[in-house]
């Protein structure tokens, strides 16, 4: 059984690494649609980035602790998948709302990185309700079936954030002169970004 949890694991941390920037903006609380001081918005976005990356970091470790009891059932173990992926779902409502509750970036285009990220973090909730669907379904008759079963949510697990990442990518092109980006290397609570991951 440590083999498809630990597959699940690593899927787990990587999609941390990649959800990085799922806090982004946790705790702005302008009204939405208005414009916030860019750097008031990077501190908030590293800020929460950071917090949100530890807990799920720690959600993962805890999972691939759990995941090494040798006493485990597949139903336990597919109760820990569960609860750890209602959890990123959870986390993953929050951050759109409370993105969209931040406003945009008062920058060239912040509207349009805005919407961008917003459109991302929507796909990637919906690919990773998806996944949670899903391991409510895993099945435990067999110990065999069920780590095969994990072993393949792991490795979807992996691609679920594809929309997210996707979206950043086109958020930075639309960060015209590395406007934001350079508020963002320049803040100290950005480089604590370097901490987690």
């Amino acid at each position: 059984m440590t083999s498809s949890f630990g597959a699940l694991r690593r899927a787990a941390v990587a999609v941390v690494a990649v959800a990085v920037v799922a806090a982004l903006g946790a705790a702005m609380a302008a009204p939405a649609g208005a414009l916030s001081d860019p750097e008031e918005w990077g501190d908030t976005f590293c800020t929460g980035t950071v917090g949100w990356l530890g807990g799920a970091q720690a959600g993962a470790e805890q999972l691939a602790t759990q995941s090494n009891d040798p006493s485990l059932t597949p139903a336990a173990g597919r109760a820990l998948i569960v609860e750890y992926l209602t959890t990123g779902v959870d986390a993953t409502k929050e951050f759109g709302q409370s993105l969209k509750q931040a406003g945009a970036p008062k920058i060239a285009n912040g509207a349009k990185i805005q919407a961008s990220i917003l459109a991302g973090i929507t796909g990637s909730g919906v690919a990773l309700a998806a996944l949670l669907k899903l391991a409510k379904a895993l099945p435990t008759g067999s110990q065999k079936v069920f780590d095969r079963a994990a072993s393949k949510l792991g490795d979807r697990l992996s691609s679920f954030s594809d929309p997210f990442s996707k979206s950043l990518a086109k958020a930075d092109k639309l960060d015209e002169g590395n406007q934001l980006g350079g508020i963002l290397e320049s803040l100290p609570s950005c480089a604590a970004l370097s901490t987690v991951g």
